[in-house]
């Protein structure tokens, strides 16, 4: 299997090519932080220049591409999401390399939850909106490519960015009324690298309605831990677990400047299903894994 994943230096895609079975071939592309894995091969690529992503694919030739590549904020984040997927989509569809492409939960209002994976896309932030994009860019140059979307993401070794700053306290406020489903890195790419190594990958339901549906074929499939709890709540669950106190307040979303979804609850009831791979809960993460602080 020749596997590429783009973002290989970040959290998520760090964690699949740690995890991927050993006989594969691997590589990754970065931008700002080179790969630390040596049996990897590294590509710096930017997924905003169309020729350099269309080149490494040549060059390659991936059979399946988990594509992690994507800005949080800032002025590169449209273009890196949506441009920068289309760039992805259109590469993999060029040589017939299977597309697993990540979104979000944050994607939709947050008013009609649980989603499934039938829900249409409704952002309420510039960051949401740029994912949304990257789904329709997915849709429009590779219908037969697969979208995954998932939820907040954590993890022990290391502690993902979130976690650290969660429990250090830079985060004065958590919300009380805002849901998510936080799913556990090693769990998200122990999906992600069943569904690379399946074929067909998956199937789901097409879209109700929406800017979406006007084409049919593709794949939907949510990734996301099986609980859903507050923000505030998982702040406390993870402060509780490695032993400080929170430090940090509750409050209530009304309380932020602009509007944010309150409840992205995922229906992973479809990946519960089909996936060997468990998707557990936080309850159940934090009562199975090793905490480095033990």
């Amino acid at each position: 299997m020749r596997l590429l994943v783009t973002g290989g230096s970040g959290y998520l895609g760090a964690a699949i090519l740690k995890r991927a079975p050993q006989d594969w071939e691997l590589a990754a592309t970065y931008y700002a932080h080179p790969l630390a894995q040596s049996h990897v091969a590294a590509f710096r690529v930017d997924v905003r220049d169309a020729d350099a992503v269309s080149r490494l694919f040549s060059t390659f030739r991936p059979a399946v591409v988990i594509h992690t590549a994507a800005a949080m904020s800032g002025e590169a984040m449209l273009a890196t999401n949506a441009a920068g997927t289309r760039n992805v989509a259109r590469a993999a569809a060029d040589i017939r390399a299977r597309l697993i492409h990540l979104s979000s939960d944050v994607i939709f209002d947050g008013e009609h939850a649980p989603y499934d994976e039938s829900a249409p896309p409704h952002p309420l932030t510039p960051y949401a909106e740029s994912k949304a994009r990257a789904e329709r860019a997915v849709i429009e140059k590779y219908p037969a490519a697969a979208i995954v979307r998932t939820s907040l993401i954590y993890g022990f070794d290391p502690l993902d960015p979130r976690t650290r700053q969660t429990l250090a306290g830079e985060f004065p406020r958590l919300f009380t009324d805002e849901y998510r489903c936080p799913v556990f890195v090693d769990d998200l790419a122990d999906a992600l690298i069943e569904l690379a190594g399946q074929k067909p990958v998956f199937s789901a339901p097409p879209l109700r309605s929406g800017v979406l549906c006007k084409k049919t074929g593709f794949s939907v499939l949510n990734l996301a831990g099986a609980q859903r709890v507050s923000r505030y709540e998982f702040g406390v669950k993870l402060a509780r677990a490695f032993g400080v106190p929170p430090r940090f307040e509750p409050a209530l979303t009304a309380s932020y400047p602009t509007p944010r979804p309150r409840d992205c609850t995922l229906d992973v009831s479809l990946a519960q299903k089909i996936l060997r791979t468990r998707l557990r809960g936080v309850d159940q993460v934090l009562a199975e894994v090793k905490r480095p602080s033990e």
